[in-house]
């Protein structure tokens, strides 16, 4: 199948990606993932089966999102991100059906930093460089660089 995207991607399996999608060079999808419009992926991007990436999102590169995770429009993610499975990230402080105040306030997460399985990360939270946050982790606030998170909510794992 070629389609109009650039370094095109490879695909395994079938996906759902947005025409207006762009890709850095050798990325890879896996199945039933997807990727919507206005998304700019970075090198050697690898998402998941399952899993979604939003509207505008940034990703950069050597980013890995594993299966089912959820990446939130506008979110934006730096270089050698780890995303595992079943992640969500956030936007809406507070939500409400048909909220028409609502003002979306995506996730920003540094380079090298690693998220574990079923975290959830708030909206407008700053997750610094280097940074790292335990499985199951909920995020509600912002994260300093080389700092390592866990629990609900999160809070500084002391050695």
């Amino acid at each position: 199948m070629t389609l109009p995207f650039v370094n095109n991607p490879t695909f395994h399996g079938s996906v759902n990606v947005s025409a207006g999608a762009s890709f850095g060079k050798d990325c890879q999808l896996w199945q039933y993932s997807t990727v919507c419009d206005g998304a700019n992926l970075g090198d050697r991007v690898v998402i998941g089966s399952c899993a979604w990436v939003g509207k505008y999102a940034f990703l950069g590169n050597d980013v890995r999102i594993q299966h089912g995770a959820f990446i939130v429009n506008g979110a934006k993610l730096g270089d050698r991100v780890f995303i595992g499975p079943n992640c969500t990230f956030t936007d809406d402080k507070y939500p409400v059906v048909n909220n028409r105040d609502y003002t979306a306030e995506p996730p920003i997460i540094g380079n090298d930093v690693s998220i574990g399985a079923g975290s959830v990360i708030c909206p407008g939270v700053t997750i610094g460089r280097g940074a790292r946050v335990g499985a199951g982790a909920v995020v509600t606030h912002d994260v300093a660089p080389f700092t390592t998170v866990v629990g609900i909510p999160a809070k500084v794992l002391i050695d």
